[in-house]
């Protein structure tokens, strides 16, 4: 960071409330926050590539990641504040535990370590005491079947009033995906005001605004999607992920996605984003026998062999997941099939269901980059969540003096030149992914889902 970098964070630190963001993945849940009105101080990650992802969007955060600087089990509260101005008041630490002993959709075992993680950032915000904390995580956490969450909970309760843990579902918030995710609210009880969760902002997609109903409607698949370019008409990026956009933006989700300004004041400031092309547009080669089956299914309809589902154009989006690390198998998550084209999404196009601005850059290799979007919190939902603490915490939002800041290019540099030279154009997405409905071919799958394009 240079010295007028430094002077800007100062700033923005010392004129806006400071958040924390652990467990931050590439950023879903802090650019929210800062869509809300706070400045996200640092986050924390122990993925070394997502957090050089965030590291990279977010250059006025100071960002902690990987196995040593990462791990929120070996930091003190000091570690999470370094570089905060002194006197300020940390007034939020939000973070989504790691969810794969909770999830629903997985095996949700009680014994899996990373389940007591949500006690660790229990401990850091009884140290550093914020004004408020946010948990979130996976519907699953409600489910009665592990501990950790009540535990954690009884020991922020004696500083904090806490809400009842809240399932949100993402379309009433203007996500067009039909993602549920759970939060948890805490105000330190010395404040005297009790956490309220956010009330919806959207109506169903089609829906009509009316005089006693003024809000908008949650936009479509196609109100979210028609305006990027048809990846299947450039062959660059068969390697490539960067193209120019061909159409102007038709809606005003689209128009949000594309303009940095609509988003910048809000933020605090904007960045680097040559806005005449569209970045992690990166095909995917299917298989001639998955090619087929795309191509007869019908919207809303799935394959059975994959569980690839193609997206109705006038309905919203399914969830878009993760998949999994490398150290359990790498791979890759079903991702929905295109309203119109016969192929799964491109890492962008899962972005824009999952509300991330199309300046906001992920990872060009398919599997990093859709991990990426698949693990974060859905913007504009942290958004409604933020907003809501914000207000009940008597804050004002504040327009941002910040000007433009440079990303570090020197970040990525390295991914993308791998990513182009990797002789992608040979691999093939076999029907074998994550989410398979076949019985009985576990072993298969393993054998053949390291063939998915990454």
């Amino acid at each position: 960071m240079t010295r007028d970098q430094k002077d800007l964070r100062r700033h923005y630190l010392e004129t806006r409330p400071i958040a924390v963001d652990l467990f931050a993945g590439v950023g879903g849940l802090s650019l929210g926050l800062e869509l809300a009105g706070f400045s996200v101080a640092s986050h924390v990650e122990i993925d070394d590539t997502a957090a050089r992802y965030a590291e990279y969007n977010f250059p006025l955060t100071t960002t902690l990641g990987g196995a040593e600087r990462g791990d929120v089990r070996k930091m003190s509260g000091s570690d999470l504040i370094g570089g905060v101005p002194p006197k300020a008041d940390i007034a939020l630490i939000a973070g989504g535990p790691p969810c794969q002993g909770f999830s629903l959709a997985g095996k949700k075992d009680r014994s899996d370590p990373l389940n007591d993680l949500v006690l660790e950032m229990a401990r850091l915000v009884l140290e550093l005491k914020p004004l408020s904390f946010i948990i979130e995580n996976v519907p699953g956490i409600k489910a009665g079947d592990v501990w950790q969450l009540d535990e954690a909970l009884n020991r922020l309760k004696k500083v904090y009033r806490v809400s009842e843990p809240n399932t949100l579902y993402a379309p009433d918030f203007g996500v067009p995906q039909t993602r549920k995710r759970v939060f948890v609210l805490g105000i330190r009880r010395d404040l005297g005001i009790t956490p309220e969760h956010p009330s919806a902002t959207h109506l169903p997609p089609g829906a009509q605004a009316t005089l006693f109903s003024p809000r908008l409607a949650t936009p479509t698949v196609r109100d979210a999607l028609d305006d990027l370019p048809d990846v299947d008409l450039f062959p660059h990026l068969v390697n490539g992920d960067e193209v120019k956009y061909e159409k102007p933006p038709r809606t005003d989700f689209q128009r949000l996605m594309r303009t940095p300004k609509l988003l910048a004041d809000r933020r605090g400031y904007a960045v680097n984003w040559d806005a005449a092309f569209c970045t992690n547009c990166r095909r995917t080669q299917h298989g001639e026998d998955l090619l087929a089956r795309l191509k007869l299914l019908e919207a809303g309809q799935a394959d059975a062999s994959s569980g690839i589902r193609r997206l109705e154009p006038d309905g919203l989006g399914t969830t878009i997941r993760a998949g999994t690390t490398s150290e359990r198998g790498s791979w890759s998550a079903p991702r929905p099939c295109h309203f119109e084209s016969s192929r799964v999404l491109t890492t962008r196009e899962c972005a824009r269901i999952q509300t991330f601005p199309d300046w906001f850059r992920f990872h060009p290799v398919k599997w990093h980059g859709n991990r990426q979007v698949g693990n974060a919190v859905p913007v504009l939902l942290a958004e409604a969540v933020g907003a809501a603490l914000f207000a009940q915490l008597g804050f004002r939002p504040k327009k941002s003096s910040v000007p433009h800041i440079e990303r570090n290019e020197a970040l990525i540099a390295d991914d993308i030149t791998k990513a182009e030279s990797a002789g992608l154009d040979a691999r093939k997405m076999t029907h074998q992914v994550v989410g398979t409905r076949k019985p009985g071919n576990s072993a298969r799958i393993e054998r053949r889902s390291r063939a998915v394009q990454s």
